[in-house]
């Protein structure tokens, strides 16, 4: 019995032993791999200069031209974002149909401060501006003052006063 105690002991020992080695800890393994793909995944940042939120927003511009809602959404501020969510706004212009196909011609855009762009357009016989801002090294779509306002309203209520008004349908 002695014997089986002390066999039993030495193979614990070396047991222990072994899994102490010099081997990499999970941890470790983890750490380094989650660092090389926030590095592999954070784009390069853009320059601070009017062509390239001009470049922003004229990609915002085609994708919502192109009826790519999900796409225009993915180029937005953080604080867009936060106002409707990307499937929510994808609803919102599927069921209260948006004009897809023409598409917008920026005319003039100039830096507004250190990191916000404006950005005016032309749009078959409508015109306007959009803001575009410098967040954490990429520049950002910002939805209008109007579109922020009804995203909190809701997507079901924007669409049933559009559909109430005649601005939207089916």
């Amino acid at each position: 019995m002695r014997k089986t105690i002390i066999v039993v002991a030495a193979v614990g020992v070396a047991l222990l032993a072994a899994a102490c080695g010099t081997e990499t800890k999970p941890e470790q393994t983890t750490a380094s791999a989650s660092s090389a793909a926030v590095a592999e995944t954070k784009p390069a940042a853009e320059p601070k200069t009017v062509d390239a939120a001009k470049a922003l927003a004229q990609r915002e511009f085609d994708t919502y031209a192109a009826g790519d809602w999900k796409g225009a959404w993915d180029l937005w501020t953080s604080e867009g974002k936060a106002a409707i969510s990307r499937d929510e706004y994808a609803r919102l212009h599927t069921e209260c149909k948006t004009i897809t196909g023409l598409t917008f011609e920026i005319t003039t855009a100039r830096l507004e401060g250190a990191d916000t762009a404006i950005v005016n357009y032309k749009r078959s016989i409508a015109a306007g501006s959009s803001e575009v801002r410098y967040v954490d090294g990429q520049w950002r779509y910002q939805p209008d003052a109007e579109s922020m306002a009804d995203y909190a309203k809701g997507v079901d209520k924007v669409i049933a006063e559009g559909r109430a008004s005649g601005r939207c349908e089916k």
